[in-house]
């Protein structure tokens, strides 16, 4: 994907107004500087700069740390930082680096950016895809302001690009009702603007959004509303859908993490180690989960550095006979080759491909946000909650058997809530869903015990606060 270089985070372009502080010099304007009037010319120039949306959502650490950390999947190990210390603990404070939401800014201050001045561009070529590329921007500005609401619950709602100095660079924060109220006026324009299948290739079907995606993206947030019937909808347009999604089969479950983008999934994050532009000084499009799971490496073998290790409590809650079990999460065993320490526990679904006599691991591993395991129980447990008990279990068991094991004993609605619960757990570890699910369903305490109320809601970035003044720090921080 292509990076175009007149996008900065948000917090970069607050800092700098910050700095010079002079109304002379910041009121003039670079005569040969990348403007959104300059730009916004041809179907070429679209094109570029939805892929440009695409390019700041990847940080897929971010995803995993926000939806996982805080809750009971990831411990650390002696080789944590304080940052990721508190992560594993609970106790994150506003001085911890993965509390800043800069990405997700600099992301919505793209397709604020398409939104505006897309629709202004005349050229012909752009007809039959002008819509599409909205409907894109739509999603994934949607996308971003779910991540952050569920995070953070209060944030700055920004809808429009920041072109002129006049603008309010100083927000105050909505509050989290006005938020979904964009992220769900925003996922019903992108569904009147995409299809299931709207572009020519797979990878861009699985990379870029789609009405598959969209509907996915419904029903998680449905679930955040309790609207279960609108959920349970929602989730059977996209497996009865054309986007022609199916679990992949038990034994090559691990294939959906070390393949890309196979039929099971709806929407991930793409990677593929390749060098960029020089202009970005030979950084590489990877996948920094890699190195945070893995364990050092061996004699003449990559490993990673190993910041975070799957939970004693997750790696228990397998049964021997599970499919997952090997893709989940591994242990170096006492003949630790080609890892370096012997009995190491790490998590094993971002591996990333080996080069160079193993001597090189690209961290190419893709980031899946949403695919149909995860989709068919949101349904199952959408249904539950309508009293459609048997439905509900149907689809449960699908994720089971597909897993090798066997159908589950479950038979009222308090135990398939839990069962589900438990399924969601185990199927999508480390995919950055835990502490989400937790939170939407009022179990964080009871499952993790941390009782702290004011950690079902993340800090503002001590750094945030200072650019912006009118922030105010959620409770407890």
């Amino acid at each position: 994907m292509k990076r175009i270089s007149y996008f900065q985070p948000i917090s970069l372009v607050l800092a700098w107004f910050l700095i010079v502080g002079c109304g002379d010099v910041t009121d003039q304007v670079n005569p040969s500087g990348i403007t959104a009037a300059n730009f916004y010319k041809s179907a070429f120039d679209a094109d570029n700069a939805i892929n440009a949306c695409y390019d700041a959502f990847q940080n897929p650490y971010r995803y995993v740390i926000w939806g996982d950390g805080r809750a009971d999947i990831l411990a650390s190990t002696d080789r944590s930082d304080n940052n990721q210390l508190q992560i594993v603990n609970g106790n994150v404070d506003a001085n911890n680096t993965e509390t800043t939401w800069t990405d997700m800014y600099n992301a919505i201050k793209r397709t604020n950016s398409v939104l505006k001045n897309v629709p202004g561009i005349q050229d012909a070529a752009l007809a039959s895809r002008k819509e599409r590329i909205l409907g894109e921007a739509y999603y994934l500005r949607a996308l971003a302001y779910f991540y952050l609401v569920r995070t953070y619950d209060n944030v700055p709602l920004i809808a429009q690009p920041y072109e002129s100095l006049s603008q309010d660079f100083y927000p105050v924060q909505a509050t989290s009702t006005q938020v979904f109220s964009l992220v769900k006026a925003d996922l019903d324009s992108a569904a009147k603007r995409l299809t299931d299948l709207p572009f020519s290739t797979t990878l861009e079907n699985k990379g870029k959004a789609t009405l598959g995606s969209v509907n996915a993206t419904l029903a998680d947030y449905y679930l955040w509303q309790k609207k279960y019937q609108e959920a349970a909808d929602a989730a059977l347009k996209v497996i009865n859908g054309g986007g022609g999604y199916r679990l992949v089969a038990g034994d090559s479950y691990g294939t959906i993490f070390t393949a890309k983008n196979t039929v099971e999934s709806i929407f991930e994050i793409q990677f593929n180690n390749a060098f960029l532009e020089k202009s970005d000084n030979g950084a590489k499009n990877t996948n920094s989960l890699v190195s945070q799971f893995l364990p050092l490496g061996g004699t003449g073998y990559t490993g990673g550095n190993w910041s975070f290790k799957p939970a004693p409590k997750l790696i228990n809650a397998f049964s021997s006979g599970d499919k997952r079990i090997s893709i989940t999460f591994q242990n170096t065993g006492t003949s630790p080759a080609p890892y370096r320490d012997v009995n190491v526990s790490y998590t094993n679904k971002y591996q990333g491909t080996l080069a160079n006599g193993n001597a090189t691991r690209n961290s190419d591993n893709n980031m899946i946000i949403y695919r149909l395991a995860d989709v068919i129980l949101m349904r199952a447990e959408a249904l539950n909650e309508l009293g459609q008990l048997a439905d509900a279990i149907l689809l449960l068991n699908q994720i089971r058997v597909r897993a090798g094991l066997t159908n589950t004993t479950a038979t009222t609605q308090a135990d398939v809530r839990l069962a589900i619960e438990d399924e969601r757990y185990r199927e999508l570890a480390f995919e950055g869903k835990r502490y989400y699910d937790l939170k939407r369903t009022g179990r964080y305490a009871a499952v993790t015990g941390n009782t702290e109320p004011n950690w079902l809601r993340w800090p503002l970035n001590s750094v945030d606060l200072i650019y912006n003044p009118n922030l105010k720090q959620n409770s407890g921080y």
